[in-house]
């Protein structure tokens, strides 16, 4: 070999070992697909990666409080297998050798599980959620135990008894909840996806406050299996990521028939087809209800969002979405009687370990009759026909994920101003579920994704909201507005 060749051969291993450098100093900003893509071809390697994670998560979980539990032994261990794998030829897929974490209700066989409670501080499960199951099946590498509201029977993710999970776009707002601390970790690239869960909006508000995308899928699309219940004809478990590609690999993952899950239905998943365009596509855009009560900037984001859906193609369809009101009260009387049901025992036996703001929430279960949870039931299926009857005339319906931004912490940690003055703000903060929990009860699969930013630099989200299975619809119409967009990108400064 001849010394020039030497020096051109050195040359080009110095630049790509310092764009690999260069690379890994960033890892944290690339999506889940650029990532699995990146060790897929060893470009980098499931330890490196997992290795950059973690070291984000020990600079910025000690302020955010996004992780309770960071699993790094598990998670090197799990790296270094992904990477035999891998040389090995033995690729899984998309998710092999990728950072994730896991909201901390889902069961991980030796793993604590908390249920962000007191009361299951140290509760270890012995067998996994299917879920997790099937992210291990992926290849994914599991970081760690995600932080929630107790019980996850709340939105802000201010925990009584772990701490509030702070927003990374301004840490004196709220994460969102009851799956903030997966939104959170998301979005400052502590992992590359996450699982939460969604009762009443529990996966769709942290990703509108964080900026991220989150899907709710169909009821008894994924299993329920190893999740811990809260109200058990509303749970939804679904994945969040930066972005609709990310959430789409995430969701083919998770779904599929489980029959350990009583709620569990054999539905074909079908083909997922991403493109840019919406030619043909009729958005229904809602001519009531959901634009009732919104701050005005969230109101202009979203209004902006269906323009750029007309610009791709789509037809924008004035649409009144029928039993909304009555469904989504419907949806309070079903949550406070089954989470009752689920907390009975902790009601009569250690009340006082649990926060004031869910025990005064589960008290209110007490009270609801029988009568009274039979007809949110009949309501829920009524409402339920009459909305897929909605849906054989518009593709999707686009609506405000929540009608307003992050608000401040209740808390001391809060440096935030109210910006529209306590009366508003309070009412809002109570409406943040607003145009979320008709569609736990009635099953229907609902995607947020964020469609822009507020004056004062906090993030807004658009939901998407698509007929029974399918899914499909949803994350196309989703796909199309971030390619058509640049929100996704962008990434907090943290």
């Amino acid at each position: 070999m001849s010394y020039d060749f030497d020096q051109r051969f050195f040359a080009l291993c110095l630049r790509a070992s310092v764009a690999k450098e260069i690379m890994m100093d960033r890892s944290h900003d690339l999506s889940l697909a650029d990532i699995g893509a990146q060790i897929r071809s060893k470009g980098i390697s499931s330890v490196e990666v997992t290795g950059a994670a973690l070291a984000r998560i020990e600079q910025l979980n000690p302020q955010l409080n996004a992780l309770w539990t960071v699993t790094a032994d598990i998670a090197r261990e799990q790296a270094r297998a992904a990477e035999t794998e891998i040389a090995k030829g033995e690729y899984r897929g998309p998710l092999h050798g990728v950072p994730v974490a896991l909201k901390d209700l889902i069961y991980t066989r030796g793993i604590r599980t908390t249920a962000g409670s007191k009361i299951l501080s140290g509760f270890v499960p012995d067998y996994n959620a299917t879920v997790v199951e099937k992210l291990r099946e992926a290849g994914a590498v599991l970081v760690g135990k995600a932080a929630l509201h107790e019980f996850a029977y709340g939105i802000t993710n201010e925990n009584p008894h772990y701490g509030p999970t702070l927003n990374p776009w301004n840490t004196g707002r709220v994460s969102g909840g009851s799956s903030g601390g997966s939104g959170v970790a998301v979005a400052t690239g502590m992992c590359y996806g996450a699982l939460g869960t969604d009762t009443g909006g529990s996966i769709r508000i942290p990703a509108s406050f964080c900026g991220v995308a989150g899907l709710k899928p169909t009821r008894g699309r994924v299993s329920l299996y190893g999740v811990y219940p809260l109200g058990y004809t509303l749970d939804h478990v679904g994945p969040m990521a930066r972005n609709v590609v990310d959430v789409a690999l995430l969701y083919q993952i998770l779904s599929g028939f489980d029959p350990r899950d009583e709620f569990s239905e054999d539905r074909a998943l079908g083909e997922i087809a991403l493109t840019k365009s919406l030619k043909g596509m009729r958005v229904g855009v809602p001519i009531d209800y959901f634009f009732d009560n919104l701050q005005p900037e969230v109101e202009t984001l979203v209004r902006k969002a269906a323009s750029v859906m007309e610009d791709l193609g789509a037809h924008l369809v004035p649409v009144k979405v029928p039993g909304i009101v009555e469904v989504t009260a419907a949806n309070l009387t079903l949550l406070a009687v089954e989470a009752y049901t689920v907390h009975q025992e902790h009601m009569e036996n250690r009340a006082g370990d649990i926060g004031a703001d869910v025990r005064k929430r589960l008290e209110g279960g007490r009270e609801v009759s029988g009568v009274d949870y039979v007809k949110a039931h009949l309501t829920r299926m009524r409402v339920r026909r009459e909305m897929q009857e909605m849906f054989g005339k518009v593709s999707v319906i686009l609506t405000p994920t929540t009608p307003l931004t992050a608000f401040p912490l209740s808390g001391a940690a809060s440096q935030a101003p109210v910006s529209q003055g306590d009366d508003k703000t309070v009412k809002l903060r109570a409406a943040s579920t607003q145009y979320l929990r008709g569609f736990n009860a009635t099953g229907h699969p609902a995607l947020s994704v964020c469609c822009g930013f507020d004056s004062e630099g906090m993030p807004a989200g658009i939901q998407i909201v698509g007929g029974l299975w399918d899914e499909a619809t949803v994350l196309r119409v989703g796909y199309a507005y971030e390619q058509a967009t640049d929100w996704h990108t962008r990434r907090p400064a943290a």
